[in-house]
This record gives structure tokens, C-alpha cells and sequence, in this order.
């Protein structure tokens, strides 16, 4: 859950660059619960992106400074909690539901609002959900996809944990502080921090890393390794090279099966901390913002 300090720290920032911030609340009745998201509106915008996050995390974590590179350049973004997901949220996680879930926020992202060129992102297992979508199809008028290190398949260990736990203490990562605070900054991992980032319906009682076998569920029935041939839109593909858990060769075997997708290799990235890399915070909006540009 986002602690009040980042909504706070969020919000002035925004008002600072004559934007804003808004809560979204909607009925998601297949979930069995309700969906909590929000929306960053800059002052003029000129293209919309809704983004899904990463198994574990909530619409907001880790992707603040990948927001505010999109807010900067004009982009509203509606971020909203996966199935299961956000501590304000009440759905559940289901395999059977989740790939639905996107499209439901499209639709909840565009009600009442003004027509803009739309593109999809997504970070870790919302970059699947992103794929998916866009193969089949499920959000024809998207003019494109934003896959952050989207997993085909994962496969967690202790030296992959470990791995991404040294990732952790690097600077970039530290300098997550300007935008969750100390203790904010610190990822939920098997049992820490769960309150704060739930995942119902996808974990059982003293088995607390049981949401992993949820989220290789849903990999197998979304089924990448042959779906993504199926993708017709602009596609860009973010890996980190560091990456341990969705190692980057998985990214370049989705650039090679998507019909137009660029890949772009992070250096020194992990899974966790290549949504807030600079390189793809940088290529991330001047994709959006190019595409934005032709539809104009």
C-alpha cells in the first residue's frame, strides 16, 4: 500500500509541474471485489497509458519515477491494482480472471474522458498481462505496448532471491527514497511487508511464498511462447541485464516472436529496479511520446 507519505510526496510534486492526482474506485464484480487506482493528469495531456504492475507490488510501487518521466512529457497514466492486488483494493487473484483485468481498467480509464491516442504498459507479470491483451486483441484501439520485464515463465530460487536482494543496496535503488521514504522503498518478499502489499486469493496460510505457484499458473494459461507472434501493434521490450528472476533472454525470444518490437537491454538492471532504471524511464517516454506525435 502506498503509505501516505508517497501519496503526499506524489501529489506535490505534481502540483509543481501543474498537474494533478485523483483516486479511482470501480466494481469489478468477476474479481469479487473493488478495484482502488489512480490517475496522474498532467495540464495539457496528449496521450493516455494505463499500466499494471508487478506481482506483489500495487499501482503505485515501484513505478513513481516511470510515471513522472510520462507525466513530464504530457502522458495521463491510470495505474490501478491487479486482481488480488493493493491494500485498498478487495478483489482476488484468480488465473482464470486476471487476464481480464486490463481491459476492465481501460474501459474504467477512458470513461468520461476525453478521447486520446492510447498505449498499454506493464512491469514484471503486468508486462504479460500487456502481451496478452494486445494478442488477443482483447484492447483493439491501443496503439501500442510497454512490456518492463515481462516474464514468459519464472522460476524463483534462493540464489535468484539472493540476487535480487544484492540489487537492492545499489544507489539507484537507494534514491527510491525521494519517492516512497526509507521504509517505503523496501519491497515486500515472501511474508515482509505482505500487509502492505497483498495478494488474496493467491497465498495460503504458512506458505508464504505460495502466490509464486499462483503466478506460474497464469503464465502458463496466458502462454507467451506462442501468443506473441500474435501481437500486431508496436511493441517495446525493457529487460535488465542483471536480471536474475526474468533473465533477458527471455526478452530477446519475445523481440524475435513479436512482429515489431524493439528490445532495449538495461545494463546493470535487476528484475526488480528496471522499471525505475533511467535508461527506461528515458526510453519509455520518448516511446510514448513519439507515438503520441503520429496520432496528433
Amino acid at each position: 500500500m502506498p503509505s501516505r507519505e508517497c501519496v503526499t510526496r506524489l501529489e506535490r510534486w505534481l502540483a509543481g509541474e501543474g498537474a494533478r492526482l485523483e483516486r479511482v474506485r470501480y466494481a469489478r464484480l468477476v474479481a469479487e471485489g473493488e478495484v482502488h487506482a489512480w490517475r496522474l493528469i498532467p495540464r495539457e495531456p496528449r496521450a493516455r497509458v494505463v499500466a499494471a504492475h508487478g506481482a506483489g507490488n500495487d499501482a503505485l510501487y515501484p513505478q513513481v519515477a516511470l510515471f513522472k518521466g510520462l507525466v513530464r512529457r504530457g502522458v495521463e497514466v491510470f495505474s490501478f491494482d491487479i486482481d488480488g492486488h493493493g491494500a485498498e483494493s478487495t478483489t482476488l487473484f484468480s488465473p482464470d480472471v486476471v487476464p481480464s483485468a486490463l481491459a476492465a481498467a481501460v474501459d474504467e480509464a477512458e470513461r468520461g474522458r476525453a478521447a486520446l491516442p492510447l498505449h498499454l504498459l506493464g512491469h514484471s507479470f503486468g508486462g504479460s498481462l500487456v502481451l496478452h491483451a494486445l494478442a488477443t486483441d482483447a484492447v483493439p484501439h491501443a496503439l501500442s505496448g510497454i512490456a518492463i520485464s515481462a516474464p514468459v515463465t519464472i522460476e524463483l530460487t534462493p540464489r535468484v532471491a539472493l540476487a535480487e536482494l544484492r540489487g537492492f543496496f545499489r544507489a539507484a535503488t537507494l534514491r527510491q527514497r525521494e519517492h516512497y521514504g526509507a521504509w517505503g522503498t523496501v519491497p515486500a518478499v515472501g511474508p515482509l511487508k505482505r500487509r502492505a502489499y497483498p495478494i488474496r486469493g493467491a497465498a495460503r496460510a504458512g506458505a508464504p511464498f505460495a502466490y509464486v505457484a499462483a503466478i506460474q499458473a497464469l503464465l502458463a494459461r496466458l502462454d507467451l511462447a506462442r501468443s506473441a507472434a500474435e501481437v500486431r501493434v508496436p511493441v517495446l521490450l525493457a529487460y535488465g541485464a542483471a536480471d536474475r528472476l526474468v533473465p533477458i533472454e527471455e526478452g530477446r525470444r519475445l523481440a524475435d516472436a513479436i512482429p515489431h518490437a524493439t528490445l532495449v537491454e538495461v545494463p546493470g538492471a535487476t528484475h526488480w529496479s528496471t522499471a525505475f532504471a533511467a535508461d527506461a524511464v528515458d526510453r519509455v517516454a520518448e516511446w510514448v511520446d513519439a507515438h503520441a506525435a503520429v496520432n496528433e
